[in-house]
């Protein structure tokens, strides 16, 4: 059953968006960050913007439906995405609170890598269906 979840290159589809969606979050937290925003409250636009750009491509691409992404669509990415957020940023929260030294880039790739599985499973099992 979870090998068919996993078929026919759409997890490698998933993850280059993903790729895509990690830059965007990336480069907006470090720009808040930069303009002087906290980093823990940088991630959370960050992180907004980053779901919205990586589910019309996830839509058209990952999941090859056809036609506009419908809002109920990207509000079920959102809430369903928003488990992976949670624990994205609980693990880029624990890095920093914990380390504070650290440099913003390994925080990031380890909420992002760690989110990426859930994200995957939701919106291959709840919102493309």
């Amino acid at each position: 059953m979870i090998a068919g979840v996993f078929s026919n290159s759409r997890f490698l589809r998933f993850c280059c968006i993903g790729g895509l969606g990690f830059v965007i979050d990336s480069g907006i937290t470090y720009l808040l960050v930069l303009m002087g925003m906290d980093s823990l409250a940088a991630r959370v636009p960050a992180i907004l913007v980053a779901l919205t750009v990586c589910h019309r491509f996830h839509h058209g691409f990952t999941f090859r439906k056809d036609g506009k992404a419908p809002w109920s669509s990207w509000c079920k990415f959102v809430i369903s995405n928003g488990i992976g957020s949670l624990i994205n940023y609980g693990s880029y929260a624990a890095i920093l609170l914990l380390f504070p030294d650290t440099p913003l880039i390994f925080p990031l790739i380890v909420g992002s890598a760690s989110a990426m599985i859930a994200n995957y499973l939701l919106s291959a099992r709840f919102v493309f269906r």
